[in-house]
């Protein structure tokens, strides 16, 4: 049974009694699915104590439930002002979800405020730290993107997903020595790492690195995913640029086919091991295959052609 009404003479330790009832008979409610019963008692809490974050943010969410947009919103804005390091989630994924399709430099320089006085509250939150660089991002704030990412790595150590966010924002801004950097920063901790490998596998490839730099990392790749079809290509290729294991490359190609057998770029790297090895029908064979599989808008469709005319004189 409820107590009686509250009453502007009652003692601080009474409201606090009062308080605690409502609030457990809140929850007991909102177990049961009672979510009217729920939002009056918790109502009841606000008149006891409108400076309790966690009720008004109860309440907000019980009002976006039934959907109050605005009252929801009011109660989660106000849940955030009260303690903004502890209450910021919530209120931010609701501003999200409503900005969503409509997203404008506005918008985002609200949600930035919105995560800056959370940051200030609770500075040592790196999934709060996260959301700031990803908001920094989309509003161009290179600056502030790398801090954020740097209290993310003071805050947990060496973090693969920074790695990657610094590698994304140095490529994007064409400065490939700071990328390259990124990435072997976290691999110096984590050698292992999968994505991070590959990722500075891909780079340097694109940079020309002499296979003699290359052959340890895709060596350590195949360790952690020999089933990566993209990666034995490439290895498979790198090795025929300096003509040298060639039984090896086919055997990576040749396994690489296995997992992709309508792949045009693998086709015509087995047809050109074949080639060098001085097996030429066969070569002529595949490299006609891959012609005939390439898309003939693909700028793969090219090269492809230039080692046709090689292989056919």
């Amino acid at each position: 049974m409820l107590a009686g009404p509250i009453m502007a003479q009652q003692t601080a330790r009474q409201r606090e009694q009062q308080f605690t009832y409502y609030w457990y008979a809140a929850r007991q409610a909102q177990e049961a699915k009672e979510y009217d019963r729920a939002l009056m008692l918790l109502l009841l809490c606000e008149q006891l104590n409108p400076n309790d974050a966690m009720t008004q943010e109860t309440i907000g969410l019980l009002y976006w439930g039934t959907g109050r947009n605005l009252e929801a919103i009011n109660h989660l804005a106000r849940a955030f002002v009260l303690d903004p390091g502890a209450h910021w989630q919530v209120y931010y994924g609701l501003l999200n979800h409503f900005s969503t399709g409509v997203e404008n430099t506005r918008s985002w320089e609200t949600k930035r405020n919105i995560l800056k006085t959370a940051a200030e509250a609770s500075p040592k939150d790196a999934e709060l730290w996260e959301t700031l660089a990803t908001v920094y991002v989309q509003l161009e704030d290179w600056t502030n993107t790398l801090d954020a990412l740097d209290h993310i790595e003071e805050i947990q150590g060496a973090d693969a997903r920074c790695a990657m966010m610094r590698y994304r924002l140095y490529r994007y801004l064409k400065k490939d020595k700071q990328a390259q950097q990124a990435l072997e920063n976290y691999l110096a901790v984590d050698p292992n790492d999968e994505e991070v490998l590959g990722q500075l596998i891909d780079l340097l490839n694109e940079k020309n690195t002499p296979l003699k730099q290359m052959r340890p990392l895709y060596d350590r790749y195949l360790l952690i995913n020999p089933l990566n079809d993209h990666i034995l290509n490439n290895y498979a290729w790198a090795l025929t640029q300096k003509k040298t294991d060639l039984d090896y490359a086919e055997t990576l190609v040749l396994r690489a086919m296995k997992i992709d057998e309508e792949n045009a770029n693998y086709m015509d790297t087995y047809a050109w091991i074949l080639y060098l090895k001085g097996e030429h029908n066969m070569a002529r064979y595949y490299i006609r295959k891959a012609m005939q599989m390439v898309n003939p808008t693909s700028a793969l469709k090219d090269e492809i052609w230039k080692h046709y005319k090689t292989i056919y004189k």
